[in-house]
């Protein structure tokens, strides 16, 4: 790959390149999806789909502290019915059937805080690693929202069902070993270099599998856990969000955080 991008590090490793470590480069917004970030990841999972010279693919977070907190928050208060469905259904579901269906692995290496979009992006992985600082959350609802790129889907099928309700209906936050424990995540390393060096051993050893093997696998598995029409689910959950736009409390779940206070919701 030759392009350059202002919000993500692209390099392919390996001994014939054939993995791709996408890092999210955004510190000063905790590698927030913002705008850019989210075209910039729509155009280089786009290149890579059909690229069979890359046969692996690890995202991780720039930084010590953030795999990605979520989306750009401040984009909400510019956002009606329209606009909001355009983004949701342009970015999110094209990121998360790009992941998905794309024939390679996909690995998440969660370095810190993975919330909201964050943790949607995760789940659309192949393989969850993460540090033992790491934790877990879907927050949308302390903002009057829910989650808009498969987080009421993925979750549910990634932990038990009960759990994955009180993570949703509570905002709640969870470490790396309760989310071990539950299943949401693969492994747990004590630092972020101890995961590296680990995955590098990973996606050494799936590099050493039969390419057209692995592709039918993922593909089968994908469509093992599809009970239901993935596409049917995930347009009910755009539909609640669309719902929700309008909404006072989204209005002031917003504007509370923009201005750093606690919000007041009001039901409306």
């Amino acid at each position: 790959m030759t392009k350059h991008y202002e919000r993500l590090l692209c390099e392919r490793k390996g001994d014939r390149e054939e993995a791709l470590w996408i890092v999210l480069n955004n510190e000063k917004m905790r590698n927030a999806l913002d705008d850019t970030m989210q075209r910039e990841l729509l155009d280089v999972l786009n290149e890579i789909a059909f690229d069979h010279s890359i046969r692996c693919v690890v995202v991780t977070g720039a930084g010590e502290k953030t795999f990605c907190s979520g989306g750009d928050i401040t984009a909400f208060q510019t956002m009606n019915n329209l606009t909001g469905y355009d983004n949701i259904r342009q970015r999110g579901n094209a990121i998360q059937q790009l992941i998905s269906n794309m024939e390679k692995p996909v690995i998440a290496a969660v370095n810190g805080h993975c919330y909201a979009g964050g943790l949607e992006l995760a789940l659309m992985c192949d393989f969850i690693y993460a540090t033992g600082k790491s934790t877990f959350g879907l927050l949308e609802i302390n903002l009057g929202l829910l989650p808009g790129w498969g987080g009421t889907v993925g979750l549910p099928r990634a932990v038990p069902v009960r759990r994955a309700r009180e993570m949703i209906y509570r905002g709640e936050i969870i470490g790396a070993q309760e989310a071990y424990d539950w299943g949401l995540i693969n492994r747990i390393f004590s630092t972020r270099e101890e995961m590296v060096q680990e995955l590098e051993k990973v996606v050494a050893e799936i590099l050493s599998k039969p390419a057209m093997a692995l592709r039918a696998a993922k593909a089968i598995v994908n469509a093992s856990i599809t009970c239901v029409s993935t596409d049917a689910i995930m347009a009910i959950e755009r539909g609640n969000l669309m719902w929700l736009m309008p909404s006072e409390d989204l209005q002031e779940g917003v504007a509370a955080f923009v201005e750093k206070r606690k919000p007041q919701f009001k039901g409306r």
